[in-house]
């Protein structure tokens, strides 16, 4: 339609009309983030692929001249040894494309205004981003900053930091964008881009363990998601699952993810995610078991999540064990395991180890073979609640009469 309208009401850009009409092309946006996570699946100890990955690695180095990236965070961990040839031939094409960068700087303030000027200096920020040279890239986009007038360019322009930050895992970094766009945000900015922050805060808030609060902004805008120069939707919401599974209520489990359109619709597309989730939150504890193996090694896998894959582990099996002795006073210690498909010895173990910790509320019977759950089900401690209550206003109502019959 964009193309249709360009054609009939400016005739002389029919070409970029023809070239809009023979391809729907999003304009790739840096740092390309997918690169960082196949360098992270590189350096994994137990990576199938490999040589694969190294060769789609390299081909994109090649073709946006990635010569800083290349230097200092792929040789020689990840490529083997710099190629010298490749070396040279990236540096005069990155010479190259500086200098006309610098023309244009040059021109724009002999000749032209400012915002020819923040034109110029935004290319010369875009050229470093694409490359890989954080240090300057981070410079050239706070020199852009100063000369970029309205909330929203000041807050795409932070965006873009914080990509930067979390494509070379500079929390640091995340965190001061973040607050600072923030900040921006009070002086106005429109839907969009206040969507698209709470995507990135989410991210942040998941790499530093905040999960729930993670959780809640995710579910928050599920719906209308557009952050796509950061993350896939497709792994937005496995991240979205994940964190909702891990620190969130089943009712909200039940309205915002297991009954959500957008999850649905996308869900399957990320293997064992869908039974996963539908076997814990349907309570079929062995099928669920199987599947957590597989979501494992995902959570492992994912650059952003991985440091926190036996946190993970660990927090799961405690929402499912919790969640299975909610619905009992005692159950034996074989049932138990029965159903979770794992043996006696594993399941007395774990359930230990969660009691010595606090986590679980109940006891173990070693004689008998029977955990005794001690669990308080917070429906009967409202009622409880409510019957103190109200002795206590009747006596004081008995007082309150005595004194008035005196």
């Amino acid at each position: 339609i964009l193309a249709q309208v360009i054609s009939i009401h400016w005739p002389q850009d029919s070409r970029l009309a023809a070239q809009m009409a023979e391809a729907d092309v999003v304009p790739e946006s840096y740092p390309i983030l997918a690169l960082a996570q196949k360098r992270h699946e590189v350096l994994a100890e137990n990576c199938p692929n490999k040589d694969k990955l190294r060769a789609e690695i390299l081909e994109v180095v090649k073709a946006k001249n990635m010569l800083a990236y290349y230097e200092k965070y792929l040789c020689p961990d990840v490529l083997g040894p710099a190629d010298q040839g490749l070396v040279a031939q990236m540096k005069k094409q990155n010479e190259e494309d500086m200098a006309k960068i610098e023309d244009k700087i040059k021109d724009a303030k002999e000749n032209l205004g400012d915002i020819e000027i923040r034109d110029a200096l935004i290319a010369k920020a875009e050229f470093f981003n694409r490359v890989g040279d954080k240090e300057n890239a981070i410079q050239a986009y706070n020199d852009a900053f100063e000369k970029t007038v309205g909330v929203g360019g000041k807050l795409d322009n932070i965006l873009t930091l914080i990509r930067i930050a979390f494509f070379f895992d500079d929390n640091e970094l995340a965190k001061k964008e973040i607050d600072r766009a923030k900040a921006e945000l009070k002086k106005g900015g429109d839907w969009e881009r206040r969507n698209k922050l709470k995507v990135y805060e989410g991210i942040f808030l998941m790499i530093s363990r905040s999960w729930k609060e993670a959780a809640n902004l995710f579910l928050n805008v599920m719906p209308t998601f557009t952050a796509t120069e950061l993350v896939d939707f497709k792994d937005f919401v496995f991240y979205t699952v994940i964190l909702t599974m891990v620190s969130l209520d089943r009712p909200t489990m039940r309205e915002k993810l297991v009954s959500s359109p957008e999850v649905l619709s996308t869900i399957k597309d990320t293997p064992h995610l869908q039974p996963f989730m539908e076997s814990f939150f349907q309570c079929k504890y062995k099928p669920f078991m199987v599947e957590f193996t597989d979501i494992i090694n995902l959570v492992r896998n994912d650059r952003y999540l991985t440091r926190h894959c036996r946190h993970f582990m660990r927090i799961m099996r405690l929402n499912a064990f919790k969640q299975f002795l909610a619905s009992y006073r005692s159950v034996t210690l074989d049932a138990m395991a029965s159903e979770f498909g794992v043996s006696p010895s594993f399941m007395d173990a774990e359930l230990s180890s969660f009691i010595s910790s606090g986590k679980i509320s109940c006891k173990i019977d070693k004689v008998g073979g029977v955990v005794e759950s001690n669990e308080s089900d917070s429906r009967s401690q409202v009622y409880i609640e409510i019957i103190k209550q109200g002795d206590l206003l009747l006596n004081r109502m008995q007082k309150l009469s005595g004194a008035i019959d005196m």
